[in-house]
């Protein structure tokens, strides 16, 4: 496999970048054919707008679509955010992020089917069988377009991770309730991207996030732009450009590809000169057991601040917790420092920013 690195300073110019891209990896048709419908998987966190580089902005989103369109290809644009989900509240998402006007302007279609499918894993490392949303099954080919980002429990969120988005939402928070420690909760997010693999990987990192990330870091202007039909290939060439180190994130330590020998079609790693904040992650230190991650965690890892003006009271957070953690009083959440796992579940769908991990 190969990845292609190529630097884009305007999402206007993304277009021909991602095209280069495709190009130095043997062509758009190498990967989606006319007639063929191709499901557009960003990272839909939850509905923000496209300057806090929470989401995948919209118009990446619209320059891969515009080379399908032009390949002769049908699209459909679909994620499954946190917490219980519903047509309006995607609707919602959909346009705080930018989106519908995505639709608006292309012939894609987003989808607002939360219908869910399961799907059998007979070698999965811990999974069996995974339900996840219908449409992934119903389409040709996947394409993933994940955003750089940080991420406070697994410390980087990009290509692989992003598939974690394709199960229906309150199921992200159980998996993070049964499979607490860090190693194992990595080896879930490993069998739903082989469970559902992308045909095609290209990664967001015009506008990424560093910092507290997935919901609250800082966003950073990096200009990059990365493809690859290997998403754990995508994944260690985006942290080595930005001086995140491998063993320190959990996906790529999980796989064991922190040592593989990956083929840079265009610019390598050692000619980014960029370096982002990225958290300490895990809900254990990387050297402890796995059998003792849930206890250990209240030790190591902060749970939750919250910022009382910001709250709402809406509910969405205690709604999320897969430990029935949180309860809404008259102040707002309230956090069992027991209870809470430091999953970060209730940060990353809390609408208002109240909550944060930092």
């Amino acid at each position: 496999m190969s990845v292609y690195i190529g630097r884009c300073n305007s999402y206007e110019d993304s277009e021909g970048i991602v095209r280069k891209g495709m190009e130095s990896l043997g062509g758009i048709s190498r990967y989606a054919r006319k007639g063929q419908c191709v499901l557009l998987k960003p990272n839909l966190l939850k509905g923000a707008p496209p300057e806090k580089a929470v989401t995948t902005h919209p118009d990446f989103i619209r320059a891969v679509v515009n080379i399908l369109e032009d390949e002769g290809a049908e699209v459909m644009i679909a994620d499954s955010p946190g917490g219980p989900g519903s047509k309006k509240m995607l609707h919602s998402f959909y346009r705080k992020s930018g989106w519908l006007e995505v639709e608006k302007e292309t012939g894609a279609t987003l989808c607002y089917d939360l219908s869910e499918t399961r799907v059998s894993l007979p070698n999965g490392r811990v999974l069996k069988s995974v339900p996840v949303l219908s449409v992934t099954q119903e389409v040709d080919v996947i394409f993933s377009l994940p955003k750089l980002k940080t991420h406070g429990l697994t410390v980087f969120t990009g290509a692989v991770k992003n598939m974690y988005g394709v199960v229906p939402g309150l199921t992200k928070a159980a998996f993070h309730g049964k499979y607490r420690g860090i190693e194992r909760f990595s080896d879930v997010i490993l069998d739903i991207h082989d469970a559902v693999p992308p045909s095609l990987s290209i990664m967001d990192g015009i506008l990424g996030m560093e910092g507290a990330g997935p919901a609250n870091g800082k966003p950073v202007e990096l200009g990059l732009v990365l493809v690859s039909p290997d998403a754990y290939e995508l994944d260690i060439a985006a942290c080595l450009s930005c001086g995140i180190p491998l063993n320190r994130v959990t996906t790529i330590r999980a796989a064991g590809h922190g040592d593989k020998k990956i083929d840079y079609t265009e610019l390598t790693p050692d000619e980014i000169d960029c370096s982002i904040e990225h958290p300490k992650g895990g809900s254990t230190p990387w050297w402890l057991p796995d059998s003792l991650g849930g206890v250990m965690s209240n030790f190591y890892l902060k749970r939750p601040s919250l910022d009382h003006q910001a709250c709402t009271k809406c509910g969405r957070c205690a709604v999320m917790c897969p430990e029935d953690a949180i309860n809404i009083g008259k102040k707002g959440p309230k956090m069992s420092w027991w209870n809470c796992i430091r999953c970060y579940c209730c940060v990353e769908v809390c609408p208002e920013d109240a909550l944060s991990s930092r």
